[in-house]
This record gives structure tokens, sequence and C-alpha cells, in this order.
């Protein structure tokens, strides 16, 4: 006669508390950190495209003209001296982002990393001894602040705001395929559109590739990996990605080179402009005179 076998007491009963693994969960460790910013950086993706998904004013230009636009504002810009022009572009990014219904919050998580940045480079032309001129905070050594050094500081970090803003109302309004689209219908040389095409595409895949094998790790580890551990598993994540990287690069060339390849990506044709399109190509070279002659 074949024996019963019970359960034991313990598997009966319901349990919902977390799996203790016995690793440390206080301190994010070096698998989470990078599957947060493979995270981080797909969801910036995916907002990209839901805002230029949206009907707003900007998304209604055609790409070509959207593109050359925002070109010649960034050079207006980039050549303007004026305060007072560049805070005006800087009010007419806000409400243009406003009507493409991007919103102010979108376009202040782009500009502000990059305005932090080069406040840290412009530090020392506040102080006498980048800008010469009269103190503002400090006695007449080296290191007092000068109206000059102010001046100065602030119109730079006033362009770089306008112009990263301009850049990033461009990309948040624009879809990809898009984008090269507009570029490859521009004269700009074939040759470069299809290395940046190729560019972004391996760039999608390998972090595709990082994803992958930070959740290997992390499957296969029950207690958190210390900090020699942490430091030889980047060195192998790195040396991987590498090697992927180069060998991918070779594959493609040969399958591409074997389909009869050319150096151009071909597209489907864009429609043609509109009154609109030329009224914003009109109204960006006026702009651009004006902030020429200021």
């Amino acid at each position: 006669m074949a024996q019963t076998v019970k359960l034991p007491d313990w598997l009966k009963e319901a349990n919902l508390a977390p799996c203790k693994t016995g690793g440390r969960t206080r301190n994010t460790g070096f698998i989470d950190k990078n599957l947060e910013s493979v995270a981080s950086f797909m969801k910036g993706m995916l907002e990209s495209e839901a805002y230029a998904s949206r009907r707003g004013i900007f998304q209604r230009i055609e790409t070509r003209a959207r593109i050359a636009g925002i070109l010649i504002l960034i050079a207006a810009c980039a050549m303007s001296g004026s305060f007072w022009f560049l805070f005006v572009m800087l009010l007419l990014v806000s409400v243009l982002s406003v009507l493409s219904k991007v919103g102010l919050r979108a376009l202040a998580k782009r500009v502000v990393p990059s305005l932090a940045f080069t406040f840290v480079l412009v530090i020392p032309v506040f102080f006498r001894f980048m800008s010469p001129g009269s103190s503002i905070i400090g006695t007449d050594g080296g290191f007092a602040v000068t109206v000059t050094g102010v001046s100065s500081a602030s119109l730079l970090l006033l362009r770089v705001s306008v112009m990263v803003a301009l850049a990033s109302l461009l990309f948040l309004t624009t879809r990809q395929s898009d984008f090269f689209k507009g570029l490859q219908r521009m004269p700009v040389p074939a040759f470069f559109v299809t290395a940046l095409f190729m560019t972004f595409r391996y760039i999608l895949i390998l972090v595709k590739l990082v994803e992958d094998s930070a959740l290997a790790m992390k499957s296969r580890m029950v207690s958190g990996a210390g900090l020699k551990q942490s430091q030889m598993l980047a060195a192998s994540r790195i040396t991987l990605i590498i090697g992927k990287s180069l060998s991918m690069a070779d594959e493609v060339n040969m399958a591409m080179a074997s389909r009869g390849f050319a150096g151009t990506v071909r597209t489907f044709g864009s429609g043609a402009l509109t009154a609109g399109d030329y009224l914003w190509i009109g109204a960006s070279v006026f702009i651009f005179l004006l902030g020429a002659g200021i």
C-alpha cells in the first residue's frame, strides 16, 4: 500500500511578506543602477515620440521647414550679442513649447542639465583675473566678482539656454523617422545622414544589450555584489559591449554590401511645402537678420 505524503504545515501558511535574499536592500547596486539608467533612457525616447504625435502648432510644420527654421534661429542666437534679444527668443521658445503641447516642464528637463554644466565651466569668468572691471562682491584682488564678468557669464548662459531649448523643441516635436527623412530631403550629404541614422540604430541595439546583460546577472545573483565584484562586472560589461559593437558593425556592413547597398537610405518622399511652412521659414530668416544686426 502506497504511503500518503502530507504537506508540511509551513507550506500551507500564506505569508505575503517579501522574500528575503540575504542581500542589502538599502543601497542601489551596480546592476540596479544600470537597469534604472536603461529604463530612464527608454522612457525619454518614448516621451519624445508621444510629444511628436500630438497635434500642436509646431508638429503641423513640415519636417524640412521645421529643421531649417530651427537651424536659422540657432545661428541667430549664436551671432547675437544682445541680452534682450536672447531673452525675447527664450520667451518665444516657451510660447512655442506651450502651443506645441510639449509644456515648459519637459523643455526645462532638457535645458537645466546643459545650463548647470555650462555654469560650472564659466565660473572663472565671474572673477577679476578673467574679466577685469569694477568689483561687485569682494575686495580688489583677483577673486573679486566684477560687473564685466557677471555680464559676460549671464549672456553666455542665456545663449546656451536658448540654443538648447530650440534644439530640444525640435527633437520633442519630430519623430525619429521624420527627422532623418527631413535631413535626406535637405541639401545634406547622404553619407552624413546614413552615418547618423546607423549610429542612432546602433545605440538602441546596444542599450537593449546592456539591459539583457544586467537582467541576466540580476537573475543569477542572490546577495548583493561588493565593490570589487561590481568593478569586475562593469569591466566585463564594457568589454562585452565593445566586442559586440565591433562584430555587429562588420556583420551589418557585409549584409548591406551583399544586398547592394549604395550608401543612401531610401525613404518615402514627403509632401510639398505649404504656405505655413514658408511663413515659418520667412519668420526665422527675419529673426536671423534682426539678431545679426543687434
